[in-house]
């Protein structure tokens, strides 16, 4: 005869109600219901649980059953729990993003996965592309959105968003808001992100589709710092669209024959699984078609 999981928790409610009609009425119970469960455990151990006449009480017995059925109860109750979160996201997820999309992009999804999954602590780690696929290739992040195409045979990777970059110049500038030639810029001093940026690469690699081998004179971290030097006369910067906003001090210049477009990246670790929250992030992520 097996142990029955709702005999365990009737017997306590009698201990606890202090008769068998009362642990009826808490549970929902006819009195026969209660009675049932109470001679099928007495049978199951072949003791007697309960002390007869009055309130009821436990015997020694049924004492020792008391303490075990809490314990059991409790654990059961942990069981579910933690069975729960494997179907719900929850604890703390790592996401990387390299700076552009951690700018323009990964904010706007991180703020509906947080209210869609209350329950998930989420920590974006920002740094340059290359930054960002080492922390994922050793596991101290889980997913990673990037502004580049990835060839790495450990990552899978697929394009979730497109963005435009474009060139500025100070809008004090004689060229600002025109359009020139390739050959208009050259010995044009240009204002660069750092080495290891996607969007580095994607302005070296448009540039060079019209010829233009730029000369960098200053190389920052972030599309705001470009757009701030740009905007004290430093030199041309590339940056994304959607980095400028209502920004005056710095005016578009139109290149002929140039236009960069790149995709922003999620990438995760082949074969790796990933945990619900991380996998719900993912799919927030693919929601998002490139425009």
């Amino acid at each position: 005869m097996s142990i029955s999981i709702q005999g365990l928790r009737v017997f306590l409610s009698i201990l606890e109600q202090g008769s068998l009609s009362a642990a009826g009425r808490q549970m929902g119970l006819s009195q026969p219901a209660v009675s049932n469960h109470l001679d099928t455990q007495e049978k199951r151990f072949g003791v007697a649980l309960l002390v007869r006449g009055g309130r009821a009480r436990a015997t020694p017995a049924g004492e020792c059953l008391a303490n075990h059925a809490r314990r059991v109860l409790e654990e059961i109750s942990n069981l579910e729990e933690d069975m729960v979160h494997y179907s719900a996201p929850y604890g703390r997820l790592l996401v990387g993003a390299s700076t552009t999309p951690g700018e323009v992009f990964v904010p706007h999804v991180a703020s509906e996965f947080s209210a869609r999954y209350p329950d998930v602590m989420l920590d974006v780690e920002i740094a340059d592309t290359e930054e960002t696929l080492k922390a994922l290739l050793e596991r101290e992040i889980e997913v990673a959105v990037v502004g580049r195409e990835v060839d790495q045979p450990r990552l899978d990777s697929r394009a979730i968003e497109q963005d435009e970059l474009v060139s500025v110049v100070a809008a004090t500038d004689p060229l600002a808001g025109s359009e020139v030639t390739p050959e208009d810029l050259a010995n044009r001093p240009f204002v660069m992100r750092e080495k290891g940026s996607a969007t580095r690469q994607a302005t070296e690699e448009g540039l060079a589709i019209v010829g233009i081998a730029p000369r960098v004179v200053m190389e920052l971290g972030s599309n705001a710092a470009i757009v701030g030097a740009v905007a004290e006369g430093v030199g041309i910067g590339v940056v994304p669209t959607r980095t400028l906003g209502s920004e005056g001090r710095v005016r578009q210049l139109r290149i002929r024959g140039l236009s960069f477009l790149r995709p922003f990246v999620l990438v995760v670790e082949r074969d790796r699984p990933l945990s619900p929250a991380a996998e719900a992030f993912a799919t927030l992520c693919a929601e998002k078609k490139p425009q």
